[in-house]
């Protein structure tokens, strides 16, 4: 049985539907990881779902907007327009270069946010970027909407809190206060399309001396669910940049996924890979931000 198709062009014909036959829909943002899905299910003589509900036509969900404080990303809005989007440049860098990052220039063109999110891959590119910012998720249905955090929201590989009837609207996350030092890479098996098998998001506020004032940091794949790498945080918070410092905070990533994940046969290749991402990426946003703000200074004598 092949499934229906079907096109919303409004959220609350998307919702009326999901209310209806929910249970029997599978959510179209893009297809890049939803259709792969569907033809390896059939491959595996699993039963399709009955409707193909796509959600990219729906205006309110291709909304992006900011405030002085935060900024609203919609669920169908593509990573290409997130990659491009000059406001986003500049005030959320971190996830526009981690959406520069995601696949190819045509998988970009389709692939979506919210899309992204709903597979709920341990390492989603985009899922970590936002897992780091502390973004919330909107939550639509019938019922009305909630928000829930982009990190509470996968409890597990492929899995999130969401009934059936619901669908993600949008994210909405806060803007830093000072110009940050980003960073966003990944760990692939190998270059090009390959999915990623760790990624790390970090972004640092350094304050007018130079010192760390605020750190948050998430990794993707390596924690038996996303979240915040506060430990890490912790030893980064009001220290100076420096080797030492992004070497222990390596080193700090690590304990804290052998803590939580185990000591696994696969930990022989992430352990190093962590650590490397970590302190790399520690050095590469402070040199970046640094080599800017001096830039700035001069250029302003």
């Amino acid at each position: 049985m092949t499934p229906e198709y079907l096109a919303a062009h409004s959220l609350e014909e998307a919702l009326e539907h999901l209310r209806l036959k929910g249970d029997k829909t599978k959510i179209l943002a893009g297809g890049t990881d939803v259709l792969v899905q569907w033809r390896t299910a059939r491959m595996n003589g699993d039963a399709p779902p009955d409707f193909f509900l796509d959600v990219t036509h729906i205006t309110d969900l291709q909304k992006i907007a900011f405030t002085a404080e935060e900024a609203y990303i919609g669920a169908a809005v593509t990573f290409r327009q997130l990659e491009i989007h000059p406001d986003l440049q500049k005030k959320c860098p971190l996830l526009s270069r981690a959406s520069s990052q995601i696949g190819s220039l045509q998988v970009r063109h389709l692939a979506t946010l919210g899309g992204n999110v709903g597979t709920a891959s341990p390492a989603g590119d985009g899922i970590t970027p936002l897992v780091a910012l502390s973004a919330e998720a909107i939550i639509g249905s019938m019922r009305g909407n909630r928000s829930l955090p982009v990190a509470d929201l996968i409890t597990g590989p492929g899995k999130k809190s969401l009934e059936t009837d619901e669908l993600i609207i949008g994210f909405s996350l806060k803007m830093p206060s000072q110009p940050e030092a980003t960073f966003f890479d990944k760990v692939m098996r190998r270059q090009a399309m390959a999915i990623a098998r760790m990624n790390v998001a970090i972004q640092l506020v350094l304050d007018s001396s130079d010192k760390i004032s605020s750190a948050q940091l998430a990794a993707g794949a390596v924690l038996p669910r996303p979240r915040r790498l506060k430990e890490v945080e912790e030893v980064l918070v009001n220290q100076s940049p420096g080797e030492v410092l992004f070497s222990a905070a390596g080193e700090k990533a690590t304990q804290v996924m052998l803590t939580e994940s185990g000591n696994r046969p696969s930990m022989i290749y992430k352990v190093p890979a962590l650590k490397r991402l970590v302190t790399q990426g520690l050095r590469h946003a402070c040199m970046e931000r640094m080599i800017g703000h001096s830039g700035k200074s001069r250029n302003a004598g």
